[in-house]
C-alpha cells in the first residue's frame, strides 16, 4: 500500500493525463488554465515521486507569501502529506526547523535564497515551480533554479509568453500546454478570472505607514478621520498621492507637518504598487488591451508616463476637458493603444473600449463603488470584439494593511449583493487572515481578552475592534463567553484556554436554569428549549447534527441566588456554533451559577 495518497477528491481526466505526462519526463512543465487545478497535478506529481523513493524530498515554490500559505492548507487537505509553509514571517531559527522537518514545503523563492545554505543540507531533490513563468531575468526564482540541483522538476502556469519559453525550458523543463478551450477543461473555467498580486510595502515604506497609524490613534474625531483617510490614499494609491495632499493649504497638510520629511523622503518609492503593475504586464504578455483602474489623477498620470514606453497610454480622467472625450476614446479604441489609464471617471458615463485584462490599483472602500466598478469591468469584457479568448482581471493590493481590508471586505459584501467575483476562496480566506485583524488574532493567541484590552493592547479605536471582532466571529475564527469582565473573546482552535482562566464560568449549575432559542442556518431564531443542562444540550446537539452548524443562541438564564432571590440574565451568542465543543462552551458559561455576575 502507498505512503502517500490523495483523499476527499477525484481528479479530472486532464489532470491525471497531465500528472501522467510530466512523470514520464524527468523536467516538465504543465501550462493549464486558471482555475483548471494545476496544484492538483502537482501533488500527484509529488506523491508518486515520494512513494517511489525517486525523490526524498519536494520544495513548491510560490510567489508570494499569502499562495505560501493556501497552497500548503491545499496539500494537506487533499493529502495525507502534512506540507509546511515557509516565508520571511518566521525567523531563522524556525525557518531552519521547518526545513529540517518537512517533506514538503511551500515557500516564496525569496526566503528560499535567503536559507540556500540550509536548503541544501537537508537535501530537497524534488521541485514545484508554481507560476514558472517568473524564472528569467533577474528573479529570485532564477536564482533558485540556478543555485540547487533538482533530481526532478515540474513547473505550473497558466500562460507562458513566447519571449520567455527558451528560459524556462532551459531552467525547468519541457513545455506542455493544455488549452481552456479542451472540452474537458472549459466547464470549469469562469467567463472571466480574478487574479490577486501583492505590492509589498519596503522597510522605510512600512516604517512610514506604521508611525502615521500610531499617530491617528492619538486623535479622536475629526483629525483622526483625515488621517485615517490619508493613511489609506497611501496604502491604495501610493506616497505621491499623500504628497499632493501635504502641498496643499489643508488641515490635514498641517496635521501631517510632522512627518513632512519622510512623505519627501526618496527612499519612499512615488507608486509602490509600480513593480506589481509591470509583473502583471509581463505575465500576461498576449493581452490585446489592459486597462488599469487608478483613484488618484497624479498617480495615474505617473503610471502612464511609466508605460508610455510600452505603447500609447491613454489617460482618461479629470485631467482631460469635456470637449478632449471623444478624441481620447478614439485613441483608446485604437489597435495601436495596448494600454489605457483610466481614474474614476472611467466608471461612470465613459464607455470603455474591449479588454482583455483589467488591472485594479486602487481598491476602493465604497461596496457601491467596488460593485459600480466591476459593471463598468463586466462591459468592457462583454463586447463581442473580446470574446475570443480568456480575461483577467487583476488586483494590486498592499497586505497588512487598510488596503487589503477594504479589498475582502469589497468582495464578500459584493458577492452577498449577488456580483460574483470568480477569485478561488481559499485565496480571499487566507488574505483575510492578513488584514489588520490579525492584530487581534496575534494579541489572542494564547491569551483570552476582553474588548477593553484588546483596544489597549492594539490601539484601535472601540469601533473598529469591535468591527474586527464581528468579522472574526461571523467567519468563525473567535468566540467569547460572558464573565465579571464582559464579553471574554478567545480563538476557537484555543477555547481550552477560556476553561483555564475562567472555570467558575464554565461549570454548569444546577441552580440555573436555562431557556435557549436558537438562531438557524436560515437566520431566523428556532423552538425554543427550555430545562436543565442535560436536556438542554441533548436537544441542541440534535439540531447541531441535522443541520450542521448552528448560526447563534439567544438565552435566558434563571440564576437561584443564595438568598433565595431568582435572578434573570439575557445572553447572546452571536457566533457560528459548528461543533460540539463551541455548544458545550456555550452552554457550560449559560449555566454557570456565576454568570449572576457578570458586566452588564
Amino acid at each position: 500500500m502507498s505512503k502517500f495518497r490523495l483523499r476527499k477528491i477525484k481528479p479530472r481526466s486532464y489532470q491525471e493525463e497531465a500528472s501522467k505526462w510530466a512523470l514520464s519526463r524527468k523536467n516538465a512543465v504543465v501550462v493549464l488554465p486558471t482555475g483548471s487545478g494545476k496544484t492538483l497535478v502537482a501533488i500527484i506529481w509529488a506523491i508518486n515521486l515520494l512513494n517511489t523513493g525517486e525523490v526524498g524530498k519536494i520544495l513548491f515554490l510560490e510567489p508570494t507569501r499569502f499562495l505560501v500559505e493556501q497552497i500548503s492548507k491545499y496539500i494537506s487537505k487533499v493529502s495525507n502529506v502534512e506540507a509546511t509553509p515557509i516565508h520571511g514571517v518566521f525567523e531563522r531559527r524556525e525557518r531552519k526547523d521547518r526545513w529540517r522537518k518537512s517533506i514538503i514545503a511551500v515557500a516564496t523563492p525569496e526566503v528560499v535564497v535567503s536559507d540556500i545554505d540550509i536548503v541544501k543540507a537537508e537535501g530537497f531533490d524534488g521541485v514545484v515551480v508554481d507560476e514558472c513563468h517568473h524564472t528569467t531575468g533577474k528573479d529570485a526564482y532564477k536564482k533558485v533554479m540556478q543555485e540547487l540541483k533538482f533530481k526532478r522538476k515540474l513547473g505550473l502556469s497558466a500562460f507562458i509568453p513566447y519571449t520567455r519559453r527558451y528560459e524556462i525550458e532551459k531552467y525547468v523543463g519541457e513545455i506542455r500546454e493544455w488549452s481552456w478551450s479542451d472540452n474537458r477543461i472549459k466547464p470549469y473555467i469562469p467567463e472571466w478570472i480574478g487574479e490577486v498580486y501583492e505590492a509589498e510595502f519596503n522597510v522605510y515604506e512600512k516604517e512610514l505607514y506604521e508611525e502615521l497609524t500610531q499617530y491617528a490613534y492619538e486623535f479622536t474625531g475629526k483629525e483622526r478621520a483625515l488621517l485615517m483617510m490619508a493613511i489609506r490614499w497611501y496604502v491604495r494609491d501610493g506616497i505621491l498621492a499623500l504628497r499632493e495632499s501635504v502641498n496643499k493649504p489643508t488641515y490635514l497638510a498641517e496635521l501631517l507637518r510632522p512627518f513632512r520629511n519622510k512623505i519627501f523622503s526618496a527612499k519612499i518609492r512615488p507608486a509602490h504598487k509600480l513593480n506589481s503593475l509591470l509583473r502583471i504586464i509581463r505575465d500576461h504578455e498576449g493581452f490585446n488591451k489592459a486597462i488599469v483602474f487608478i483613484d488618484r489623477v497624479v498617480v495615474a498620470e505617473y503610471v502612464a508616463e511609466k508605460l508610455s514606453h510600452m505603447g500609447t497610454v491613454i489617460l482618461c480622467g479629470k485631467t482631460r476637458l469635456r470637449e478632449d472625450v471623444r478624441e481620447v476614446l478614439r485613441k483608446a479604441r485604437s489597435k495601436e493603444t495596448r494600454i489605457i489609464v483610466s481614474t474614476s471617471a472611467g466608471e461612470e458615463g465613459i464607455d470603455l473600449p474591449e479588454a482583455d485584462l483589467l488591472i485594479v490599483w486602487s481598491n476602493v472602500a465604497s461596496t457601491l463603488r467596488f460593485i459600480q466598478r466591476h459593471g463598468r469591468i463586466l462591459r468592457a469584457l462583454a463586447k463581442e470584439e473580446a470574446k475570443r479568448k480568456l480575461k483577467f482581471v487583476t488586483y494590486i493590493i498592499t497586505p497588512d494593511t487598510p488596503d487589503i481590508d477594504s479589498f475582502v471586505d469589497s468582495i464578500e459584501m459584493a458577492r452577498k449583493a449577488g456580483v460574483d467575483i470568480p477569485i478561488d476562496p481559499e485565496v480571499v480566506e487566507v488574505l483575510w487572515k492578513r488584514t489588520t485583524r490579525s492584530k487581534i488574532v496575534a494579541l489572542l493567541e494564547g491569551r483570552p481578552s476582553p474588548l477593553e484590552w484588546i483596544i489597549e493592547a492594539t490601539g484601535m479605536p472601540k469601533n473598529i475592534a469591535l468591527r474586527n471582532l464581528r468579522r472574526l466571529l461571523e467567519h468563525g475564527d473567535a468566540v467569547y463567553i460572558y464573565t465579571h469582565l464582559g464579553k471574554v473573546y478567545a480563538l476557537s482552535e484555543e477555547i481550552e484556554f477560556l476553561y483555564q482562566e475562567f472555570p467558575e464560568y464554565l461549570t454548569p449549575s444546577s441552580n440555573v436554569e436555562v431557556k435557549a432559542k436558537p438562531i438557524m442556518p436560515s437566520g431566523v431564531l428556532g423552538r425554543s428549549v427550555s430545562g436543565s443542562y442535560w436536556k438542554v444540550y441533548e436537544r441542541m446537539v440534535k439540531l447541531l447534527k441535522k443541520y450542521g452548524v448552528i448560526r447563534g443562541v439567544q438565552v435566558s438564564s434563571i440564576v437561584k441566588l443564595k438568598t433565595g432571590v431568582l435572578k434573570l440574565v439575557n445572553l447572546k451568542y452571536s457566533f457560528p456554533i459548528d461543533s460540539e465543543e463551541k455548544l458545550k462552551l456555550v452552554l457550560d458559561n449559560a449555566f454557570s451559577e456565576t454568570i449572576a455576575n457578570i458586566k452588564p
